[in-house]
């Protein structure tokens, strides 16, 4: 009975260290302009994660669970509306005014291994400035 309970034990422990998903990605630095529609792919990591595709700027879930997915936004001199998109349908939207406004959306998602998440422009012509930009996920265990 004692060896079942342990068993039980460092699997539990094996299981949630190895399936804690998590990463933080920026911008660099400088003004980024997106036509409209474009995928923002924040491409400085600070905290790797290989789901996480900074060529495409994609988020691919490989574990199943409840996660919290932040965005944050820095527009420069021009309006802009971000949107963070779940396998392409919007989620929720960031707008920023001109003048170097902010805007932070954060939610927590459930998600199923498989499911997309990215964050898209959707006016034209718009810019993000420097590293003020970023796009966070941590699967909460």
């Amino acid at each position: 009975m004692m060896m079942t309970h342990i068993f039980t034990c460092i699997l539990f422990v094996l299981m949630f260290r190895s399936s804690n998903a998590a990463f933080t990605a920026t911008l660099p630095s400088g003004n980024h302009f997106y036509p409209q529609n474009g995928i923002i792919r924040y491409n400085r990591m600070l905290l790797t994660d290989s789901a996480y595709n900074s060529n495409s700027g994609v988020y691919t879930v490989t574990t199943n669970g409840t996660y919290s997915v932040s965005v944050t936004m820095m527009s420069g001199t021009v309006a802009a509306h971000l949107t963070m998109r779940k396998n392409s349908a919007i989620y929720v939207w960031l707008y920023t005014g001109n003048e170097y406004d902010m805007a932070t959306q954060n939610v927590n998602m459930n998600l199923v291994i498989g499911d997309q998440i990215w964050m898209q422009m959707n006016n034209q012509a718009s810019r993000l400035f420097d590293v003020y930009n970023t796009f966070s996920a941590v699967r909460i265990p």
